[in-house]
């Protein structure tokens, strides 16, 4: 089926239209309402044109073919119960409050869930998926974030922190001044602060506040206290674990079980035993005389290249000899003859003998892998070989690796990496005169690609000479891929208290998609240099004290261009256009005048609204200004109370279905005797109380009203005070039933109600009015009662429910009649009409006054009525000051 919704029971078009099959109580329960809560439904119900009672929701099944329209009964302009249905049904949520829906690559709004009440924000916030707030008048605002917080060096001694905030939808009045971090203005930073506010609409591509950075959360400050991952190196991490064999292969050497340490790498020094089988021969040399003998030493020397000089050993206990000739005798195998130190030749045992020669030569690894390394000088015959060791004797050292964190989120791909160190205590080498001389230390920073491949490194120096903090933001370019990277240190951490060179990995982050454009929105760009220069905590308190660019509604009832404006009307038009409204859809005549006196009496609205129903809007920004909401004949209408003198309608026993049912209560012990007013303060922009009281309360219990949108104390207590005194002075109820007559009052309406109570005024029916010298002779079909002493009034009921009157009334000739100098033209009196209403008594005593709460449709030609009485003593204080 088709449902339509409709604002009225008036002709017109539907604001909402839906599909749905099953019954009409489902597609409630569907959309959160719990109807059968209501005593009386706020809304008319019909199916292909025919009524469908409540009590047939639940049962009848509904078809695609069924056209179903839902009309909202005005309730003689009663909000009551249809508010109910307004923030639910018609998804009156501020329609331009919402981002689009959240996912992975949905950057409209960063960050997580919100912590404070916006109106009382204290710091910026993500709001990943969460309304916009949207301000109103003159308020302080904390931008929420829109790209996440990016901190990078942009150079050793200077790290920033920038972002891109949100301040709201529309278009602000902002002053420099209003610009502030915590407390202190932008222009108190100097160099070390800079912003821009940016309208809806602006080009943010040469902006680099508007990049999204996401920063790894597992790199940075340690529950330990340091400011990163620290990078260092320990002895354990350089001992060689020796396997039984090892491969050799040129100036490859692997290992067939186990990893090389941690370590080494590219630049570490190693030592290699690396034992051969060499065969040992004596040989005479002729030398003049005798001659000498000497030893012949053939076998594999590719490894010990070049033979000038060799050693004979095991690493630490070797001994090196001069070579005094050597044959090549191709592919590495040499025979040579040594000499001792004195040039004696020497001797050994001939034979086939197991020999180490070369186990010091320094061996620089050239490429590193855990089982596997490349040297240089190589030369290793290819082959296992079984009781080699390879040792750590030197050069670079590198500590041990990081976890391997992931860098991207989610299923997101980024093509920029960004990397931090930072040293803590600086960098450089104290000399024993303390002079500072520089110290060099390297990192070393993987990252691979999640979906395989090799891992590529990047490696970076620093020197320095400085005991500063320090630090160093790197950026590479990859390619598009979920990335998970580590890092480690180059060069051995110092155990010198001469040597400062402790460094921490401090961040990571890598670059993600984002929006170059905020069609809808008032942004700024956020550039704090933070470090030493302004304190951790302030870093998050950017705010702005922004007033909002709306038309005005000017006196002859029309709207201005955009201005800077804290008007209540504006905002409230504003609420009702993000919805779809337009001006028809508003009660224009009773906005105008109740701007009018707005306007001259101060009163504004200023305020942050967070998510939240049109109603529950409408009704915080009439509330500043003593006003309520209502909806009468399809519109939105504003209703200030105040003090009345001039009656709209009457209801007497003459169109009563019922007797008039009048109900007092009294005082009781619990009753509140005092109000507590909350607010905000435009000054400090905190929640401040201001107590209200009538004179000789005790203010043993207050009433708690918090005041949205109200700035200053005396409109506050104006306000407090207004409802002091309704608890005090407004203790009436009434309630009665009319047929249609209750359907011209409105919510607010101020209304004479009569009722044949004796001492009380009367009502009757006008059998006829004619010329007297006096002015008019009534003829009522009541006998009148008339008091001594008294001053007695008459008024009568016009067609359209309006009261005439009163004006003082003199006996006429007999009981049946009195004298009136009633203005013409006077009431019809004839019987094609019910005869005019017509309400007598003393002028003390003549009317209960009473406001009208409540117009309840019983069906369509009855009604049910509730109201309070009026009294004037209620609006006393409304031009008075608080006391100090």
């Amino acid at each position: 089926m088709t449902i339509r919704i409709y604002p009225s029971l008036l002709p017109g078009e539907p604001i909402e239209t839906h599909e749905w099959t099953g019954t009409l109580a489902g597609f409630f329960t569907s959309k959160g309402i719990d109807y059968a809560a209501h005593e009386t439904q706020p809304v008319a119900v019909s199916v292909n044109g025919d009524p469908l009672p409540v009590d047939r929701w639940a049962d009848t099944y509904l078809s695609a073919k069924d056209d179903v329209e839902i009309r909202l009964i005005p309730n003689g302009g009663i909000f009551k119960g249809l508010g109910n249905i307004l923030g639910k049904i018609f998804n009156a949520v501020f329609g331009w409050l919402m981002p689009g829906g959240g996912g992975a690559r949905d950057y409209n709004s960063p960050g997580q869930g919100r912590q404070l009440e916006t109106s009382q924000a204290k710091a910026n916030q993500a709001k990943l998926g969460d309304a916009v707030p949207e301000l109103a008048g003159r308020f302080r605002r904390f931008p929420d974030y829109l790209t996440p917080p990016r901190r990078h060096f942009a150079n050793p001694r200077e790290q920033w922190l920038e972002f891109h905030a949100c301040i709201g939808p529309g278009h602000y009045q902002i002053h420099a001044a209003d610009v502030k971090v915590g407390e202190t203005p932008f222009s108190a930073l100097g160099a070390d602060g800079h912003y821009q506010i940016f309208a809806p609409g602006a080009n943010l591509s040469g902006v680099s506040t508007h990049e999204h950075w996401h920063t790894v959360d597992e790199v940075g400050g340690t529950s330990s206290g340091t400011a990163g991952l620290e990078l260092s190196t320990e002895l354990a991490n350089r001992e060689n674990t020796q396997p039984a064999s090892y491969d050799f292969d040129g100036d490859e050497i692997s290992r067939p079980t186990g990893d090389f340490p941690t370590g080494w790498g590219s630049g570490t020094i190693v030592n290699v035993e690396y034992p051969r089988q060499y065969s040992v021969s004596t040989v005479h040399v002729p030398d003049g005389g005798f001659g000498y003998n000497i030893s012949e030493i053939t076998g594999y020397f590719g490894h010990a290249l070049p033979l000038s000089t060799v050693g004979i050993g095991a690493i630490g206990s070797t001994t090196t000899y001069t070579v005094r000739s050597a044959v090549d005798q191709g592919g590495g195998v040499y025979a040579i003859r040594l000499e001792d130190d004195g040039g004696s030749p020497v001797v050994l045992t001939p034979g086939t003998q197991t020999m180490i020669f070369g186990a010091e030569i320094p061996r620089t690894v050239i490429t590193y892998g855990e089982q596997d390394l490349t040297v240089s000088p190589g030369g290793f015959q290819a082959g296992a070989v079984s009781g080699s060791r390879v040792v750590f004797a030197g050069g670079t050292v590198y500590g041990e690796w990081t976890s391997e964190f992931v860098a991207t989120p989610g299923n997101e791909t980024t093509s920029t990496l960004e990397f931090d160190f930072f040293f803590p205590g600086g960098l450089a080498y104290i000399s024993d005169e303390g002079a500072l001389q520089n110290r060099t230390v390297g990192v070393e920073f993987q990252h691979r690609n999640l979906a395989g491949g090799p891992r590529v490194t990047v490696q970076r120096t620093y020197t320095q000479r400085t005991l500063d903090q320090i630090g160093f933001t790197e950026r590479i370019n990859i390619a598009a891929a979920r990335t998970a990277c580590r890092s480690r240190r180059v060069g051995a951490s110092s155990t010198s208290t001469q040597v400062q060179d402790t460094i921490h990995w401090y961040g990571l982050k890598c670059r993600l998609p984002t929006r170059t454009s905020y069609p809808n929105w008032t942004t700024m760009s956020i550039r704090l240099r933070s470090g030493g220069r302004i304190a951790a905590q302030s870093e998050n308190q950017i705010n702005v004290v922004a007033t909002r660019i709306l038309p005005t509604l000017q006196p002859d009832g029309t709207w201005s261009a955009p201005q800077p404006t804290r008007d209540i009307s504006a905002f409230a038009r504003h609420i009702a256009l993000s919805i779809g409204y337009t001006d028809e859809n508003i009660d224009m005549d009773e906005l105008l005048r109740l701007h009018n006196l707005w306007v001259s009496r101060g009163e504004t609205f200023d305020y942050v609204f967070d998510l939240t129903t049109v109603k529950a809007a409408l009704d915080a920004v009439l509330q500043a200004g003593m006003a309520e909401l209502t909806v009468a004949d399809g519109q939105i209408r504003p209703v200030r109370d105040g003090a009345r003198s001039t009656f709209e309608q009457s209801y007497s026993p003459q169109n009563m279905t019922g007797p008039l049912r009048r109900t007092f209560r009294s005082k009781r012990h619990d009753d509140p005797d005092g109000v507590e007013v909350e607010y905000t303060d435009a000054e400090t922009w905190t929640q401040k109380t201001v107590i209200c009281s009538l004179p000789g309360s005790q203010r043993l219990k207050l009433e708690k009203l918090t005041l949205d949108g109200v700035t200053d104390r005396t409109r506050a207590w104006r306000i407090g005070m207004r409802r002091a005194r309704e608890i005090e002075y407004q203790r009436w109820e009434y309630a009665f039933g009319t047929e249609m007559d209750a359907f011209n009052s409105e919510y607010g309406s101020y209304v004479a109600l009569f009722d044949d109570i004796p001492g009380y005024g009367q009502s009757m029916l006008l059998e006829r009015i004619e010329d007297h010298p006096d002015g008019a002779l009534l003829h009522v079909s009541e006998p009148l009662r008339w008091e001594e002493g008294q001053n007695h009034i008459v008024g009568y009921r016009r067609p359209d429910g309006a009261l005439a009157g009163p004006w003082s009334a003199s006996p006429g000739p007999d009981e049946y009649t009195l004298i009136a100098d009633i203005p013409k033209p006077w009431p019809v009196v004839t019987l094609k009409q019910e005869l005019p209403h017509v309400y007598f008594g003393t002028s003390e005593r003549w009317t209960f006054p009473a406001l009208i709460k409540q117009v309840t449709p019983n069906g369509t030609e009855s009604a049910s009525v509730t109201a309070v009485n009026h009294d004037n003593r209620i609006y006393a204080d409304d031009n008075n000051f608080p006391p100090n």
